[in-house]
């Protein structure tokens, strides 16, 4: 019997693997149905929802097809421009406090001699995400007073009374008043320093391998080359991770507007975000809101692929 022939007569067990592998990993795929159904339910069917409806005028009970009439329609609203300016400017500012105060805490604290010292401190910059935040912005709103405001207080109390302002309700100060403040999350809120960044920081200031850092200080490499030349390149990562979630936060983000100043005074601090919830909830726009979220949605998905492939993960450091 030649070679062909047995090859030929040899029972074929490809399948079965594959069916006892299915059966065997049963138990796994029923703990992930109950995630599954709650994610398709109340995520990815509003996500696809919102495409249907961009293309038809929709108040929320009765619709028609008017095709890409919204998308066109966007381009004649009166909020696009100051949203747009607003919005870079309370994201330039997010990824300005993400990638440098949490970074200089975790650095700061990876640094400590003492696990006592470096454990305190820990717990007193990650104890701020407990803290809701929206009593971090009621703070706020009691600083920016104009009348009994600290703020205007001190100015006044130094000489200084010709700066005082009402800083949310003034055209000129509102957006830059809510960029002190940050967005709604614990990584992008003030103080900054504390919070989810500083903790993604430090997890990966920790893997860093101590025998590197400790062959650079036999060579006489100071703490700062340290950092900039071991430490900051390996934590690519992580930097990479704040970055991509801040930008992502801040231009979803609208809670600061909705509690303080409701996109005034005029269209001063208007964003994306409360653009899309007057439509949808004040005006019963709810195919144009859709459209709106429809092209934020392509924009942040735009922006991660254009970070994501410009800070690529490395381990590779130079100790030169």
């Amino acid at each position: 019997m030649t070679t062909d022939e047995l090859q030929k007569r040899k029972p074929n067990n490809r399948a079965r693997p594959k069916s006892g592998r299915a059966l065997k990993n049963m138990p796994i795929y029923l703990c992930l149905l109950p995630g599954l159904l709650f994610l398709f339910v109340f995520s990815y069917y509003p996500f696809f929802s919102a495409f249907y409806f961009s293309l038809f005028k929709w108040d929320g009970v009765n619709s028609a097809y008017i095709g890409i009439q919204n998308f066109i329609n966007i381009s004649h609203d009166d909020r696009l421009v100051p949203a747009v300016k607003n919005i870079v400017i309370l994201t330039t500012a997010g990824v300005f406090w993400a990638l440098t105060l949490p970074l200089l805490g975790a650095v700061c604290i990876n640094n400590f001699e003492s696990s006592k010292t470096a454990r305190f401190y820990l717990v007193i910059f990650a104890f701020p995400m407990v803290i809701p935040w929206v009593v971090t912005v009621l703070v706020w709103q009691v600083l920016y007073d104009p009348i009994d405001g600290p703020i205007n207080r001190f100015l006044n109390f130094i000489g200084l009374s010709q700066f005082a302002k009402a800083w949310l309700a003034d055209y000129e100060t509102a957006i830059w008043a809510l960029t002190l403040i940050g967005g709604g999350n614990t990584g992008v809120a003030f103080p900054f320093v504390a919070g989810m960044n500083l903790l993604v920081y430090l997890a990966g200031l920790i893997n860093v391998p101590s025998e590197v850092k400790e062959a650079a200080k036999l060579e006489g490499a100071t703490t700062w080359q340290i950092f900039y030349r071991i430490e900051l390149p390996l934590i690519r990562t992580q930097v990479r991770i704040n970055l991509i979630m801040t930008i992502i936060t801040q231009l979803q983000a609208f809670q600061t507007v909705i509690l303080l100043t409701r996109g005034g005074p005029g269209y001063a601090t208007m964003v994306p975000g409360f653009a899309m919830y007057q439509d949808a909830f004040f005006f019963s726009k709810m195919g144009y809101a859709s459209t709106l979220g429809v092209v934020l949605f392509l924009i942040m998905m735009l922006i991660t692929i254009v970070v994501n492939k410009s800070l690529k993960s490395t381990t590779d450091f130079n100790p030169d």
